[in-house]
């Protein structure tokens, strides 16, 4: 089942790509929304497990879409790389806007720790199950 879903993401680059917009989309307005419009909740407890999440979902949609396009040639470490950076960015832009906004050290190693986690699966996703040749073998044919 894992499998096929992640041939589906492969193989269906416009998936990957919606994907990927509506997260960094859902990531910006909640990062750098004021804080007062986003209300109050119990659920703001677990801001590093959300920050965490975040980041593991953009991280890992991220290196799925550079795989669909670069068919498997593509660096674990860059898409880690631009996976903690986004997250260091999004702080700074928190701390530089008068949103009421702070940036928090913390909030960006549960960022970076997110993006790593999501570089690890992507690394056990491409030795486990090879699409470079299904992908390239199934354009030849068609």
């Amino acid at each position: 089942m894992i499998k096929t879903a992640v041939r589906l993401f492969v193989e269906n680059r416009l998936i990957v790509n919606l994907l990927l917009f509506f997260t960094t989309a859902a990531i910006l307005f909640f990062t750098l929304m004021p804080s007062e419009n986003l209300g109050s909740s119990s659920l703001y407890q677990y801001d590093k497990l959300g920050h965490f999440s975040m980041f593991f979902v953009w991280t890992f949609l991220f290196g799925l879409y550079l795989i669909s396009v670069k068919k498997y040639n593509v660096s674990l470490i860059a898409i880690f790389i631009a996976g903690t950076s986004f997250g260091i960015m999004i702080e700074v832009a928190q701390e530089v806007l008068p949103y009421g906004r702070n940036g928090n050290m913390y909030d960006a190693l549960a960022d970076a720790l997110g993006s790593l986690t999501a570089v690890i699966l992507l690394a056990i996703f491409k030795r486990r199950y090879p699409f470079e040749n299904s992908v390239s073998v199934n354009k030849e044919i068609k």
